[in-house]
């Protein structure tokens, strides 16, 4: 329909600028910036605190991560354990079954 504004989803691999703060249903957890950002990438080597590179070299706000890097922050336990217990996180902690009924 034309007029209509719509919100576009965010790519889970788009590096968010800022503090940021869970994407789970009534989750109020915050972090100062990007947990993604805490460790380096394993693909492209970009340093902790700097953004992902395209293989070209080419880097930006228009650049998402790698699911690597995504990996790498959560075995570092960047993201650090879920309050509620849906996210599996680096401890090894699994998802209570009975919390991820109610999140979708």
């Amino acid at each position: 329909m034309l007029g209509v504004a719509r919100e576009m989803p965010m790519n889970p691999l788009t590096i968010r600028q800022g503090p940021c703060h869970c994407a789970n249903p009534d989750c109020t957890r915050e972090w100062p910036r990007d947990p993604i950002l805490e460790v380096q990438c394993p693909d492209c080597a970009a340093a902790i605190g700097v953004g992902c590179k395209r293989p070209s070299g080419h880097a930006g706000p228009f650049v998402d991560a790698h699911a690597a890097r995504d990996l790498a922050a959560d075995a570092a336990a960047a993201y650090g354990t879920c309050p509620f217990g849906r996210c599996r996180n680096a401890a090894g902690n699994e998802p209570d079954p009975a919390q991820l009924a109610m999140t979708f």
